[in-house]
């Protein structure tokens, strides 16, 4: 997203895309189960058998809001960390700068959860973070603040799972959706892209 005559934010841009698009989604996709429930259906069917019906309608809920409001922050913060590595290391490091997030899953699951850990579990874990020295340390092209934000993305990623399961099934259908979301407005966000470069 940068060459030497133009300079697009990219990562601080596609994370408000994904946000704003998947928003939007989720929005039409309640109002559309809405009607799909509240209409008759055709002979033999079931009036929960359209695709759409399975949607609730968007609501706000301060309560609801105040529940949500930590993984929201954390999802944000996932999402731009996760883009903000992608723009600084090279592709082929990513998944090294990315490696902590099991790490990450047992010490916040430790923490914030009461759970144990087993001395064969702390043995991987320290096999983990010994690849991602030596990864790191290889590097040809290495890059400390896309490395920071490859550690930040995987803290995130991590807290999101461990804060999905502590808010509980009040967010369990909506980021499992919303999630799978990301991958629609990534497509539609690089079409865009393409065109507009072309």
């Amino acid at each position: 997203m940068s060459s030497e005559r133009v300079s697009i934010p990219a990562p601080l841009f596609v994370t408000w895309y994904q946000c704003v698009i998947t928003t939007i989604i989720c929005y039409i996709c309640g109002l559309v189960g809405e009607r799909s429930r509240s209409f008759p259906t055709h002979a033999g069917e079931s009036s929960g058998s359209s695709f759409y019906s399975q949607f609730p309608k968007a609501e706000y809920k301060a309560g609801t809001a105040r529940r949500v409001l930590p993984l929201s922050i954390v999802f944000v913060g996932m999402i731009t960390f996760n883009n903000l590595c992608l723009k600084w290391v090279e592709v082929s490091f990513y998944n090294v700068a990315r490696s902590l997030t099991i790490v990450f899953n047992v010490i916040f699951t430790a923490i914030l959860l009461g759970g144990r850990s087993s001395i064969r579990t702390i043995l991987c874990l320290s096999i983990v973070i010994c690849g991602f020295l030596i990864g790191s340390g290889g590097e040809l092209n290495f890059s400390l603040r896309g490395t920071l934000a490859g550690v930040a993305s995987s803290l995130f990623v991590s807290l999101n799972s461990i804060f999905t399961k502590k808010v509980g099934f009040v967010t369990n259908y909506i980021h499992i959706f919303v999630t799978s979301l990301i991958d629609v407005c990534d497509e539609l966000f690089a079409t865009k892209l393409m065109y507009v470069c072309s």
